[in-house]
């Protein structure tokens, strides 16, 4: 019982940490982009590509990390096989 709730607040930590990965990407794409003299709507047409910006990152360093993993696993475990058969 206690694995299932700690499995839980793990992967709710990890959503909550990409949306606020998220938030920040697009605030501060949106603070770069000097467009003090546009309406609202420039404003959330730059906020909203900050957003799909950042979710693009999140996922790349995923696949990133996760290779990384692999490449480390695979020499890892050469040692620990016996050859020959």
């Amino acid at each position: 019982m206690e694995t299932e709730s700690k499995k839980w607040s793990t992967k709710k930590i990890a959503s909550w940490s990409i949306v606020a990965a998220a938030l920040a990407g697009a605030l501060v794409l949106t603070g770069v982009a000097d467009l003090s003299g546009y309406g609202i709507a420039s404003k959330l047409f730059v906020f909203f590509l900050g957003a799909v910006i950042v979710m693009q990152i999140v996922p790349a360093v995923m696949l990133m990390l996760a290779m990384f993993k692999g490449v480390r696993s695979v020499f890892t475990k050469s040692s620990r096989v016996k050859a020959g058969k």
